[in-house]
């Protein structure tokens, strides 16, 4: 049995050098660049940390105008969970814009430009590669063709198995900030350390035949893109797939963790999911 402990203050300040410090004693060697636009704009930015057993979580929020350079420490796995604004991050040539609802699965020795402009902020759940590895003694590793970064629910590349992951993910969060204890944060912390253990490898539920449900969420999300500019309504979507208002709303309940009208909001100003 686990225990969680409650959210810990690390740092409250305008100081952009007081952050510098905090950040490189959690993250390592990192760099941060101030561009034109800082100007002006009032930097504040906070720090809280927390536990889930061996996992640390990690909230940051605040604003300013910066850029993060980094390289992810060998020894730990982050899976950042954004909760307001968008940190844009650039990682080997790609530009990767994880919105509040998806989530950025950041693998050991991954090197990242992290963008922050304006008000952001969101928690990372930190994880020890040692609790990742195989059952193999080759320790830590992720297959060439281990499920991606970005973690979007919409994304037709394991959708389920991403539906499931972060829903795991805010659960746990969800039951540290409740200060629950005990099994329920033990089954929780398993379930998304498998989940995890899962994503970095190759996908084994790639099936012929999708779950009903699933199938549902994608003919519909398909529904919602090709109309993304036109007003419409759940009931509209349900009628063009001609289903009842109460499936489509259990399939996106089982399938995304959002209801219809929450996925028609993202669908509409989220970038398309690949």
């Amino acid at each position: 049995m686990i225990d969680g402990r409650g959210w810990t203050t690390l740092l409250s300040s305008n100081d952009l050098d007081d952050w510098r410090l905090r950040v490189g004693q959690l993250i390592g060697p990192h760099e941060i660049r101030q561009g034109d636009a800082a100007r002006g704009m009032r930097f504040n930015q906070s720090i809280r940390s927390a536990s889930a057993g061996p996992l640390q979580l990690l909230e940051f929020r605040g604003g300013g105008s910066f850029a993060l350079e980094r390289i992810q420490e060998p020894d730990r796995s982050v899976l950042w969970l954004p909760s307001l604004g968008v940190v844009e991050e650039r990682v080997e040539g790609s530009t990767l814009q994880p919105h509040p609802g998806m989530g950025l699965w950041i693998r050991p020795n991954t090197a990242l430009v992290g963008r922050i402009h304006g008000n952001c902020g969101g928690i990372s759940i930190v994880v020890p590669t040692t609790l990742l590895e195989g059952d193999d003694a080759e320790g830590y590793r992720a297959d060439a063709e281990a499920g991606p970064m970005l973690l979007n629910p919409f994304s037709r590349q394991r959708s389920g198995a991403v539906g499931n992951l972060l829903r795991l993910a805010r659960q746990l969060v969800q039951t540290v900030e409740s200060g629950s204890t005990g099994f329920i944060l033990q089954a929780l912390t398993d379930s998304l350390i498998e989940q995890l253990q899962a994503w970095d490898r190759v996908a084994p539920w790639s099936v012929v035949r999708l779950p009903r449900a699933e199938q549902h969420c994608r003919d519909a999300e398909d529904w919602i893109l090709r109309h993304r500019d036109r007003p419409f309504s759940v009931a509209d979507v349900a009628a063009a797939l001609h289903l009842s208002q109460r499936t489509l709303q259990a399939s996106f309940r089982a399938e995304r963790d959002m209801s219809p009208i929450e996925a028609i909001q993202r669908l509409r100003h989220w970038p398309p999911p690949p």
